[in-house]
């Protein structure tokens, strides 16, 4: 049955000539579980927020074509009205929390829709227990995990008990368990439920496999609309790169079509694999960390930490959300108080000043928006070597040269896209030629392509001699960039070592690609056809 339906949908967001959304014709059947994938930029989460009506009620700009949900048009329905057909769970679900408790923000969502005074009580304890999330109803919002937060915003979404639910970048942000039980949790609503899910997410390892049907977007237009098997067989090769990686290799290999990792392992039998050895080179030991304890008020979160960080490591720190991961960092970077020892080059960090701290490391955090200030790219990347008395015009012409946004020098940092702002973010810091560079989620939120960019670039700083730490949720580009591995649980290091030695034996942590060839760690490209 037809549920919603768009007709010639423009839409210019306000100031713009360019469209954002170009001549939109869609029909989403009642029942479906349709991904939304495609580039950083081209209006995926745009077209979401017009299913919604936030585009343009909340955004502003101009508007053409229409949207029919249950065959009226959405101009015609009130607030409350469109919120109980269609809602949606924001890329960041905690900038939407406007209550401090769990059972207060579901609450108060559904107050503002003037639902039921007596029925509220319900729809809140009962939306919980379906997220199994119902032991977190008295917990302050602040205290949860991400995985926790993401399952809170679900659970405000479906107590609304709404025909469709669209989801923007879920499990972006989430380690494998937290992003297998969303997706979990997703397909119950789906299927149990039999709300019409909409999911935009650009790493599609988990969620093709769960999706009836694949739209692909680009420069705002749907340039595929079709099943997993039609966006598995296209000839266009930009498709591919959005492949989870499993189906990457069945295609190079000409295998066709497999729905699971266990059809992948049968239609396999018989290739083998020529290893690449996982070579590490020693250096002097530029951070030496001793007995680490760290945490947050009466809450101890990093329990003796020992780690040695070698001059020219790529060291990747994988584990859950909340295990401990950026505690480290702050530690690492003198930011919160810890016991134990923590030396950088020699010096204790305790000791050391932010400022000296920041010749010696460059950090890039999860948001590049951080690092705007200025208003242009070359204004931005001189800010920081003004910060250090240092005039020096043409070591800030190479570093964005370095990094391709030389061209962007005189542009608005906030004027550039997802990619650029990120490579500015990265400029800004190694224009002080840090030795060591440590990076927070670097790849969070950016399509395949980009990501493939952006790592690149990271191993070429790497090869240079710069030593880099990233932290990260995603495995896969982890095996493919990282020397060294450090997987933290609870706040302990419990797999320390090569890239090899640490994903090799991994339940949750490791790659698709290594799970087929079981007992040794593989990359996709070391694959070879018998």
């Amino acid at each position: 049955m037809e549920f919603i339906n768009i007709k010639n949908l423009n839409y210019y967001y306000p100031n713009e000539n360019e469209k954002a959304l170009d001549n939109i014709n869609l029909n989403i059947e009642k029942g479906e579980l349709v991904l939304i994938t495609g580039k950083s930029g081209s209006s995926k989460s745009t077209l979401g927020k017009a299913i919604t009506g936030a585009v343009p009620n909340f955004y502003g700009g101009r508007i053409g074509g229409e949207i029919l949900i249950n065959q009226t048009d959405i101009k015609e329905l009130k607030d409350g009205d469109r919120a109980k057909l269609v809602t949606m769970v924001l890329q960041h679900p905690e900038k939407s929390f406007l209550m401090d408790k769990v059972h207060r923000e579901i609450a108060f969502g559904l107050e503002n829709i003037a639902y039921d005074e007596k029925g509220i009580k319900r729809r809140v304890f009962e939306a919980l227990e379906f997220c199994n999330i119902l032991d977190l109803a008295y917990r302050n919002i602040d205290t949860l995990s991400g995985g926790e937060k993401q399952k809170l915003a679900i659970a405000a979404a479906l107590s609304y008990s709404p025909e469709c639910i669209i989801l923007d970048e879920p499990t972006s942000q989430l380690d494998p368990s937290a992003a297998e039980e969303i997706v979990n949790i997703i397909k119950k609503i789906n299927k149990e439920l039999f709300i019409t899910i909409m999911v935009i997410e650009q790493r599609t390892n988990k969620w093709l496999m769960a999706a009836d049907r694949v739209l692909f977007m680009e420069n705002g237009k749907i340039s595929l609309d079709g099943s997993r098997e039609e966006f598995y067989q296209s000839k266009i090769h930009k498709y591919n790169e959005f492949l989870p990686s499993y189906l990457r290799l069945l295609k190079r290999l000409n295998i066709g079509y497999k729905n699971s990792l266990k059809e992948a392992k049968e239609a396999l039998n018989g290739i083998k694999v020529n290893k690449i050895e996982n070579k590490i080179y020693p250096g002097n030991t530029l951070i030496s960390i001793k007995n680490l304890k760290a945490g947050y008020g009466d809450r101890n979160v990093l329990d003796g930490i020992n780690l040695d960080i070698k001059q020219g490591d790529f060291l990747g720190i994988i584990g859950s959300n909340g295990a401990g991961k950026t505690t480290l960092l702050k530690s690492v970077l003198n930011l919160i108080p810890y016991k134990g020892s923590v030396k950088i080059s020699g010096i204790e960090a305790s000791k050391m000043s932010l400022k000296e701290i920041g010749r010696e490391i460059g950090y890039i955090s999860q948001n590049p928006n951080d690092y705007i200030w200025k208003d242009t790219v070359y204004e931005e990347v001189k800010f920081t070597l003004s910060n250090y008395s240092i005039e020096d015009e043409d070591l800030v012409n190479q570093t964005l040269k370095q990094l391709d946004i030389y061209k962007y020098k005189d542009k608005n940092p906030r004027d550039l896209s997802g990619g650029e702002l990120q490579r500015l973010a990265m400029a800004a810091v190694l224009v002080l030629k840090p030795k060591i560079l440590i990076l927070d989620e670097i790849t969070r939120g950016i399509d395949p392509i980009l990501k493939k960019r952006i790592s690149g670039l990271l191993k070429k700083i790497n090869e240079s001699g710069t030593t880099i730490i990233i932290v990260t949720h995603d495995i896969e580009n982890a095996a493919l960039l990282c020397k060294n591995l450090a997987l933290i649980i609870n706040g302990e290091i419990v797999s320390y070592g090569s890239r090899d030695q640490v994903l090799k034996d991994g339940i949750y942590y490791s790659t698709d690609i290594n799970k087929l060839f079981k007992n040794n760690v593989y990359l996709e490209e070391e694959v070879k056809n018998v």
